[in-house]
């Protein structure tokens, strides 16, 4: 926006400068030519015969060239039209020119009037009348000279002004651009700093900013803590409400846990289920109250590895392998969400294997302006999945082995803690011939800025 005021203060100042130059040679041109007309009416006599006599020496060979556009030419006034006398350069088609502005004679019997000769060339005409003779005839004196000279240092006046204007302006260009990547910089710091801190590489707007933007940075500061605070009493509120509704079914599950009653299983049941689902809805609403806020920065390969080393203690019968799992890839999220899609997949894997397990986390290009993402994939040797019992798999409460214990909650869990992270699980067939579970999650580089 300043750029373009001071383009349009330029633009402005060059054509008041352009017309003041040109009035300038205007006037200028008028006084070259009020002198030579002194110098015609100083040398012009009437002799006894009534002749016209006397020739002036302007110096100026443009009054002995034809087409010049300068001559001088004396005639009655009567007969304006008709020279009694004339230079050289006069022809006679300039005898009588048609007028684009003309004046009426001022009180000096003077007037100046701007004519068209016959090549449309503009010329100035400067005309007077006086007495000569006793007789008293009044006679009409005319000095004419061509505007081009005028129009030609007009045009060369405003070719040097637009070359300064416009070395003026790329200066004035280049100096505000220093000046304001100079000023900004402190701006683009702290921007920076703010985008560690989004990122948990920091925990708030470090380091020396100047006076102007120093107390932004303390506001930042302050709506960080304020921010954290508020998650903290949130993630409180709801451990609390957790074990207030915890506490009451494990009440129940114990009051109803009756040998050979059918019944109090069925209400046992009912209660577990109810704790997982209670469970369930606080950790999504853990994460949906976290999500676009100050992110945590969770490293896989460490969970992956510890989760391995337990679940191969707990099934030792069943082979738990790492493919291909980059180091450096960091979960968006938080540790403990990234830990329940590990277990929850490789409990389900370890219990329809036949001999192994095989993971592999692979990086995800990342689109144009789009989040990373990486890529898990934990596939099993057992016997696979229809379509249809795929489908029925990641629907909460189904359970596709009876025989097995839990609740059917585990690949639904899953579907949603990646759904609320903005990221992607489906079941496909594993080349091994059992089944594969594919999830897809947001993740942040190794060292990003």
């Amino acid at each position: 926006m300043v750029a373009l005021w001071a383009s349009a203060a330029l633009l402005v100042t060059g054509i008041i400068l352009s017309t003041m130059v040109r009035n300038n040679e205007r006037r200028s041109f008028q006084q070259l030519l009020h002198a030579y007309m002194q110098n015609l009416m100083s040398v012009i006599e009437i002799d006894e015969q009534g002749n016209v006599v006397g020739s002036p020496d302007f110096g100026d060979p443009r009054f002995v060239e034809l087409s010049s556009g300068w001559f001088w030419t004396i005639a009655k006034s009567e007969e304006a039209n008709t020279p009694i006398a004339h230079s050289a350069s006069f022809s006679g088609d300039l005898a009588e020119l048609p007028a684009e502005v003309t004046t009426p004679f001022d009180a000096d019997f003077r007037r100046v009037s701007i004519v068209a000769d016959p090549s449309g060339e503009l010329l100035m005409q400067l005309e007077t009348q006086l007495t000569l003779d006793e007789d008293e005839t009044l006679y009409q004196f005319r000095v004419t000279g061509n505007t081009r000279d005028v129009d030609m240092s007009v045009a060369q006046f405003n070719r040097t002004l637009i070359q300064y204007f416009l070395l003026y302006c790329a200066g004035t260009i280049l100096v505000m651009f220093f000046l304001i990547r100079l000023g900004l910089r402190p701006v683009l710091e702290a921007t920076n700093a703010l985008h560690d801190v989004r990122q948990g590489e920091k925990q708030q707007l470090d380091g020396t900013y100047p006076v102007e933007i120093q107390p932004m940075v303390g506001e930042i500061n302050a709506l960080i803590t304020t921010n954290r605070s508020i998650v903290e009493r949130a993630r409180t509120q709801v451990g609390n409400l957790a074990h207030a509704l915890k506490t009451p079914l494990a009440v129940i599950v114990n009051e109803v846990r009756t040998p050979n009653v059918d019944q109090s299983e069925l209400i046992a049941e009912q209660a577990d289920l109810m704790k997982s689902q209670v469970q369930t809805y606080l950790d999504r609403a853990r994460i949906a109250a976290q999500r676009d806020v100050i992110v945590s920065r969770t490293p896989v390969f460490p969970i992956l590895s510890k989760l391995l080393r337990v679940m191969q203690r707990l099934v030792p019968d069943t082979d738990f392998e790492i493919l291909e799992c980059d180091e450096n890839i960091i979960f968006r999220g938080e540790e403990q969400d990234l830990e329940e899609i590990f277990g929850n997949l490789l409990e389900n894997a370890s219990r329809f294997a036949k001999t192994s397990v095989l993971v592999s986390v692979q990086d995800q290009a990342v689109e144009a302006g789009g989040v990373g993402q990486f890529r898990i994939e934990i596939e099993d040797d057992g016997t696979g999945l229809s379509p249809d019992q795929k489908d029925s798999a990641l629907k909460r409460g189904t359970r596709l082995d009876e025989s097995q214990p839990g609740s059917g909650l585990g690949l639904s869990i899953v579907a949603d803690i990646a759904t609320e992270y903005g990221g992607s699980f489906k079941l496909e067939d594993s080349e091994s011939g059992g089944l594969k579970a594919v999830i897809v999650l947001p993740k942040l580089a190794a060292s990003s800025k």
